[in-house]
């Protein structure tokens, strides 16, 4: 689907943004003071969200550091705490992070680093590094963690002894992590996901690998998919909760994310491939699911939502695009996205500029099998509006506003099932709509009322 609209948010930060659907911006936090990388314009990389107390936070990684955030119920971003990074200035591209029973975990990929680990009980007034070793760790890729048996697990990880491939450390004392296991039956990691000791490893030319580190430093194969449709730079992905579905991203300009069944880890078979229609080089960073809903952090693109509750026929349902700088410069704009904390508030980290809020808006629920089903929603409405159509081929349509005289008021043009209305304008009443489609000659028609 292409994009059919566009609105302009003027930040006071005068960051303008653009390609909006179903999305809301509740905040937006940016320091224009920290050093740039080797680019000359990305200072931020991964952002995660957790909760103490009831209380929602967020992080994000710099050049400078990490910086913790308190949400506020007004969904403001307030900066509470900020940690200068052990690795910092312009060659660090990357800090990744991770939480578990209270604690956050940080790596960086660049520099002299270290393992650090936060204990975050006397948020927000501070954070409390308990420990900051790089025995372990010097620089590693990307962490996670496996609730369930307290491993964090690091990808291409760098320490005193050398670069191995995995290595899995035991966190079940966070004051003391220690050793349990390199994995080097492949030169790199990068990056993984981790449920009940079956790891998804996402390792660049050899694709994805499946292992059971039920018992740690002996982990067993369970499956893989070394050669897939539109394979490229093999680099992150995600399970869905009833573990049936993974989707893979591939961090190569025109590359499409790949929706795999692994249902029966021994034939795992990609059911769709996909890519927002945005412009040609679009391509995917870093995905996290929830409730079938996929959400990416889409490098020039900002925040990408996919409905995945059919595996086969992935949609786009919402998206909000953070960087306006030009889709010539690959790698740029949004790097992490965090949709876990329990307001359903999401997190996005742009690169260029800094952390977001955001809220989605979904749409009404249109069942499949109500074909044809329309109408405008919220109805009745102050204001900014949907229209919605069930539609299997996303035509080109008309529809057209006319007002309780049946005189017209406006014609809109577009072709996904939902279409955005800005009704700010019109009067108080009842109006009507004709909704009409070249390709089918179909003709549907309803009403709705403008409140003041």
């Amino acid at each position: 689907m292409k994009v059919f609209f566009s609105l302009l948010f003027i930040l006071a930060i005068n960051v303008v943004l653009a390609q909006v659907k179903n999305v809301t911006l509740l905040d937006n936090w940016d320091d224009n003071s920290l050093e740039a990388t080797f680019d000359g314009e990305s200072v931020f990389n991964e952002c995660w969200g957790f909760v103490l107390n009831n209380q929602e936070y967020a992080v994000i990684g710099s050049t400078a550091g990490t910086h913790f955030f308190k949400i506020t119920n007004a969904n403001k971003l307030k900066l509470v705490y900020f940690k200068k990074g052990k690795s910092f200035g312009s060659e660090l591209v990357h800090r990744d992070y991770h939480t578990h029973n209270g604690f956050l975990y940080e790596v960086a990929d660049e520099g002299l680093g270290s393992l650090r680990v936060y204990d975050l009980q006397y948020l927000p007034d501070s954070a409390h590094v308990i420990y900051d070793d790089d025995d372990l760790i010097i620089r590693s890729h990307n962490i996670f963690i496996d609730e369930s048996s307290n491993l964090l697990y690091s990808c291409g990880n760098t320490s005193s002894l050398g670069i191995d491939a995995l290595r899995v450390i035991s966190i079940a004392d966070p004051y003391h992590p220690t050793f349990v296991y390199d994995y080097n039956f492949v030169n790199y990691v990068h990056d993984i996901f981790v449920r009940n000791d079956t790891a998804y490893l996402n390792v660049p030319g050899n694709g994805l690998i499946v292992l059971d580190f039920s018992t740690p430093n002996m982990p067993l194969p369970l499956g893989d998919l070394p050669h897939y449709t539109d394979q490229g730079y093999t680099h992150s992905g995600w399970l869905t909760e009833d573990g049936n579905t993974y989707v893979l991203c591939d961090e190569n300009p025109s590359k499409r994310f790949k929706v795999c069944d692994v249902s029966d880890l021994s034939n795992i078979e990609v059911l769709a491939a996909v890519k927002p229609e945005t412009y040609q080089n679009t391509l995917p960073h870093n995905v996290i699911i929830k409730d079938d809903l996929a959400y990416f952090s889409y490098y020039n693109d900002g925040l990408q939502i996919y409905d995945i509750s059919s595996p086969s026929e992935p949609k786009r349902i919402a998206y909000y695009d953070t960087y306006q700088g030009s889709n010539d410069n690959f790698y740029r704009g949004a790097w992490g996205v965090y949709p876990l904390l329990p307001s359903g508030r999401i997190l996005i980290s742009d690169r260029l500029n800094g952390l977001f809020l955001l809220r989605h808006t979904p749409p009404p629920n249109i069942h499949p099998a109500d074909k044809d089903a329309h109408g405008i929603y919220p109805n009745p409405t102050f204001g900014t509006v949907h229209f919605y159509y069930n539609q299997k081929v996303n035509f080109e349509y008309e529809l057209t506003i006319f007002d309780a005289n049946g005189k017209k008021v406006e014609e809109y043009k577009g072709h996904d099932d939902f279409l955005k209305l800005n009704l700010a304008s019109y009067a108080q009443g009842e109006y009507f709509y004709r909704f009409y489609s070249k390709e089918n000659k179909k003709v549907l028609t309803g009403k709705f009322m403008k409140l003041e």
